[in-house]
């Protein structure tokens, strides 16, 4: 039903937008065409064809070519210079049409040119403005109901902060400096859940720092049948301006550690976590035992993760997922903006 609606909402989009590019399209041409007198003579000067026709042609490229691929990735110099090879190419094909043409001579394509480059900006800018509205107003609706779920599960998190204190004070008292440890970490996770998550974003290393607390809690449960291999790397030169979603990575972990771990068969987790070149790399492979691939596809969190991700990210990022053998293996890139 979900993805009925969502197809359907794309649809009338679609439909909007296209009607928008009609309605200018008609303005443009009846303005261009009758405003200069004679509807016939219009089309009997391929100059003057030349130059209403210049309108469109740079339009529909700029929009949906130039803008979305070079402009948005901040490429500014091959935008440039293809807008300015688009001019020419424009204006020798109007000579080439009419050989009693000069070259920018009385009637070029300057105007025509100008007019179709502001407008196709207009048009993006206005259009990705309601599509950034709609996505706000997904991201409120969606962070409402988190929210509303987290404060049905949540115990007092005084009560629970004061135990683990005291649990702490005996560990201590009674020299078990593993178990000491493990509490502060604990604390510290439950710290991060409660409070730096309802931030919208945070520090990649934040996020890095809580899934590393994590792995080293998980530890606590293995034995010498599961074997565990982590590689994180961050480039300390990029990490300082990357922030990321609070708890947006870490139910890939999870799933590794929850359907990947047996206490009688031998198993593998593997954890990959590269930040570098203004992206983040996730690669994870544990394996697999009974129908856990199933459950494991079908957990709340992977798919909420999903919604995140594609609300947040949505082409900044790839996602994907697979089984090999006794293996299951998840990989997720998100690049950010320089």
């Amino acid at each position: 039903m979900k993805n009925l609606k969502r197809k359907i909402q794309i649809v009338v989009l679609k439909k909007a937008e296209l009607l928008l590019l009609l309605l200018l399209g008609f303005i443009y041409f009846t303005m261009a065409i009758f405003g200069r007198g004679n509807y016939w003579n219009s089309f009997e000067n391929t100059n003057l064809v030349a130059i209403i026709l210049c309108f469109p042609i740079v339009f529909v490229i700029n929009s949906y070519l130039l803008i979305p691929f070079l402009a948005k990735n901040k490429k500014w110099f091959p935008y440039f210079v293809l807008v300015i090879l688009l001019f020419l190419f424009i204006e020798w094909f109007r000579i080439l049409a009419n050989s009693d043409v000069q070259f920018l001579g009385n009637e070029n394509i300057s105007i025509s040119f100008v007019l179709a480059f502001a407008m196709s900006w207009l048009f993006i800018t206005t259009r990705d403005w309601f599509l950034n509205l709609r996505l706000i107003e997904k991201l409120k609706a969606a962070n409402l109901i988190t929210e509303i779920a987290f404060l049905k599960a949540q115990v007092d998190p005084h009560f629970m902060f004061n135990t683990l204190n005291a649990m702490y004070a005996l560990a201590l008292e009674e020299e078990s400096p593993k178990t000491a440890d493990s509490i502060i970490k604990l604390s510290t996770l439950m710290r991060y859940n409660l409070h730096d998550s309802n931030e919208a974003f945070i520090s990649i290393e934040k996020e890095i720092d809580y899934i590393e607390k994590y792995i080293a809690l998980q530890k606590l449960r293995l034995n010498e049948n599961n074997r565990l291999d982590v590689d994180i790397k961050l480039d300390a030169s990029v990490t300082q301006n990357i922030k990321i979603a609070p708890l947006l990575l870490i139910p890939f972990i999870e799933n590794a550690f929850k359907f990947g771990v047996s206490p009688s068969k031998e198993t593998e987790i593997v954890i990959k976590i590269h930040v570098i070149n203004n992206s983040i790399e996730l690669e994870t492979s544990n394996t697999f035992y009974n129908n856990a691939v199933d459950r494991e596809l079908k957990g709340i969190g992977l798919q909420n993760v999903k919604k995140r991700l594609n609300l947040l990210y949505p082409k900044q990022h790839t996602l994907t997922s697979n089984q090999s053998g006794e293996k299951y293996f998840t990989h997720l890139i998100i690049k950010f903006q320089k």
